[in-house]
């Protein structure tokens, strides 16, 4: 072996030395601790109280109680003495017949037939076997015990009755409070929306709410609220007259009498968010206008509206999407316009203004467009004599309200449209349009209508008209 290994070998049976030697001083330090802890004491509690129930007597002590039957052969008529320098102090009484005598010991008389008979028969009770007492104790306690817990299972279930009523109570108020408290709020901003006109939109415009200390005519109005019609910005102004009925302020309404005006100036649209030079130019206005008319003027929106316009025109980019996917020439070539328009015409399209077919529904905007993939407009007279190319298929998702049946709608025309012209389905690149790729559009569809409904606007509304125009 090397010498490191031998040095490693006695540093670890030194280690285990130690370690058994710190052990044992440790166990008994730990031992001395509980034998001077744990010491008998001084008092029997047992033993105290036989004497309180011993005869008191000027000659007895505890010290009799402790001696045992064989102690008791040697008492006798004789009186006994113990001397006092061997013990100390007496703790007894002077015998007063030995003090009178002269005598140097203190005597003592021996116990009386009573205190022995106290003596004999407490400690004929201590000799009896403690188990059975045991026994007996603990079947009365379980007794005791399953009597109590029968009256506390009692009691329970009377007061748990009255709790669980108490707790159902409270569990049917706790909702009910809820609810009224929902309620009071929900009530709160339906009245703060019910004081601007409906086409005042929190989430797209910021309105000014002028309260006017007397009733003023529209013309008037009118005159005063030319300040502000020069932004660059859609600016929709309205009052509430004094039917409660909010009208727009225009030559029709000039001899109306309204109590309130609402300015509401549109944050963003598709050509971008608000300037600061015009959010502040219409600020000014309108606390001129308030000036002018001795109005109180409260407004409504978001609290940094160039902030806020900026963030909502970033949205707006994000779900402005238009879902489009083109029909063109297959392998016979061109196909007749006066065929495309037949097509269009059966499946209920219009030729609008813009040169495109339009598909429209009652009282709502164009739900989607077919428009000349060559950008050149369709007419009656180009259709007659034209030879199309391609057309597009065209569906702007934020303007419709049910975009996704719309857009089921438009692939069936689609599809029908590709066999009887003898065309081709593609997308943006050219390449096929098969059912994969339009489920993909319209998973995507799905999503942008989703994410306009959780910011507040519904698609094909009219705030959505106006945000995305």
């Amino acid at each position: 072996m090397s010498d490191l290994q031998l040095a490693l070998l006695a540093l670890g049976a030194l280690i285990i030395v130690l370690v058994i030697g710190f052990n044992w001083w440790q166990e008994r330090s730990l031992r001395n601790e509980a034998s001077q802890r744990f010491n008998t004491p001084a008092q029997d509690a047992l033993l105290d109280d036989v004497r309180a129930s011993a005869p008191k007597s000027d000659e007895f002590d505890g010290d009799f109680v402790r001696s045992s039957l064989a102690d008791k052969e040697l008492l006798d008529e004789t009186p006994f003495y113990i001397d006092e320098s061997e013990i100390g102090q007496p703790r007894f009484e002077n015998n007063p017949s030995a003090s009178a005598a002269g005598d140097t010991k203190t005597y003592y008389e021996p116990p009386t037939q009573d205190v022995i008979s106290a003596v004999e028969e407490f400690e004929h009770d201590m000799a009896q076997p403690i188990p059975e007492i045991q026994q007996e104790q603990v079947v009365e306690v379980a007794a005791v015990s399953t009597a109590e817990q029968a009256n506390e299972s009692d009691w329970m279930q009377e007061t748990g009755f009255e709790n669980a009523q108490i707790q159902s109570a409270s569990s049917a108020a706790m909702p009910n409070i809820v609810d009224e408290t929902a309620a009071g709020y929900a009530q709160s901003e339906a009245q703060s929306a019910a004081s601007l006109p409906a086409t005042a939109h929190q989430q797209i415009d910021l309105t000014a709410l002028l309260f006017l200390p007397k009733s003023c005519a529209g013309a008037m109005l009118h005159q005063s609220l030319q300040a502000i019609a020069d932004l660059d910005k859609p600016i929709y102004v309205h009052g509430l007259a004094k039917d409660g009925v909010w009208y727009p302020l225009s030559t029709e309404h000039e001899a109306t009498e309204f109590i309130r005006i609402a300015c509401s100036l549109q944050l963003a649209d598709r050509s971008g968010a608000i300037s600061r030079q015009t959010l502040q130019s219409f600020q000014q206005s309108i606390d001129n206008i308030g000036l002018q008319l001795g109005a109180q003027i409260e407004w409504h929106g978001p609290a940094d509206p160039l902030r806020y316009a900026a963030e909502l025109d970033q949205f707006c980019i994000d779900v402005d999407v238009m879902v489009g996917f083109h029909l063109v020439q297959g392998a016979s070539g061109p196909f007749a316009g006066t065929k495309f328009r037949g097509l269009a015409e059966a499946a209920g399209l219009v030729l609008g203004s813009d040169g495109s077919f339009q598909c429209i529904a009652e009282n709502q905007p164009v739900l989607y467009s077919l428009v000349n993939q060559d950008k050149t407009p369709f007419s009656a007279e180009m259709l007659r004599s034209a030879l199309i190319r391609g057309i597009s298929f065209q569906l702007d998702i934020p303007r419709v309200k049910n975009s996704l049946e719309v857009f089921n709608r438009m692939v069936l025309l689609a599809r029908q449209m590709e066999s009887s012209l003898s065309a081709n389905l593609v997308d943006d690149k050219q390449r096929p349009l098969g059912d994969t790729q339009i489920e993909i559009i319209r998973q995507h569809l799905k999503k942008i209508h989703a994410k306009l409904v959780a910011r507040g606007i519904v698609p094909g509304s009219a705030s959505a008209l106006r945000l995305f125009s």
